[in-house]
């Protein structure tokens, strides 16, 4: 699979048994890709109810929902579509509440919340009650605020770099889109799969739940 400025591969319609799995491959770094899961998540969630789970590395990126992901050449296009980025980032949960964390320390050089004196500080969690407060206020009655808009300006530079991203975007928007099916994650699918397991929770190693994952592949290759 070769991946050159004019062509963007896919790897689709791979099931498991934790779902139904989209594995896109940008080679954009894994901020840049952190973005592009965060975009198209959300904007399949608005056309049907749909849970997703994510997973990004410098690579490309994962996801996977307990239904199926149908999207071809032209669908993945309108998906990754750069009109409306940023506001369509913004408007993912992901992003909502990175921003509202990042507030908490824009209101605080902003003199909006006080630490207090030293060894008499407030504790963090009065802290983040107060900025979060004024995060819900502003969003709610004054969605214009400065402060909110440096606040959503961080995230999008900090966590998905918007700019890299926006032109990562337009670079898919003029490319010939590749789409596979395999039977059997690829090598590029597979660390991706690794990448999501160190998000879920097991009393087991890491890296036993990889051989197991190995060893099950190389027994469906032997059988086939």
């Amino acid at each position: 699979m070769v991946l050159t400025t004019r062509k963007f591969s896919l790897d689709g319609a791979l099931v498991t048994r934790s779902g139904h799995h989209l594995f896109l491959y940008p080679f954009e770094g894994r901020l840049v890709h952190e973005g592009v899961a965060t975009l198209a998540a959300f904007r399949l969630s608005r056309r049907r109810p749909q849970s997703f789970t994510m997973a990004a590395n410098d690579c490309g990126l994962e996801l996977v929902s307990p239904d199926p992901i149908d999207l071809d050449a032209a669908g993945i296009k309108q998906l990754l579509e750069p009109a409306g980025l940023i506001d369509d980032v913004m408007g993912s949960l992901n992003a909502a509440e990175l921003a509202k964390r990042q507030f908490r320390e824009v209101a605080r050089v902003a003199g909006l919340v006080y630490p207090g004196l030293p060894h008499a500080g407030r504790s963090a969690k009065q802290l983040q009650a107060s900025s979060g407060l004024f995060y819900e206020v502003f969003r709610e009655h004054d969605p214009g605020n400065l402060l909110l808009w440096q606040a959503r300006r961080e995230v999008l530079d900090r966590q998905f770099e918007a700019t890299r991203l926006r032109q990562a975007l337009e670079r898919i928007a003029e490319s010939r889109i590749v789409v596979t099916h395999p039977p059997r994650p690829t090598p590029f699918a597979f660390p991706l799969l690794v990448e999501s397991l160190r998000e879920s929770v097991s009393s087991e190693k890491l890296a036993d739940r990889v051989r197991r994952m190995v060893a099950a592949l190389e027994r469906k290759a032997d059988a086939e």
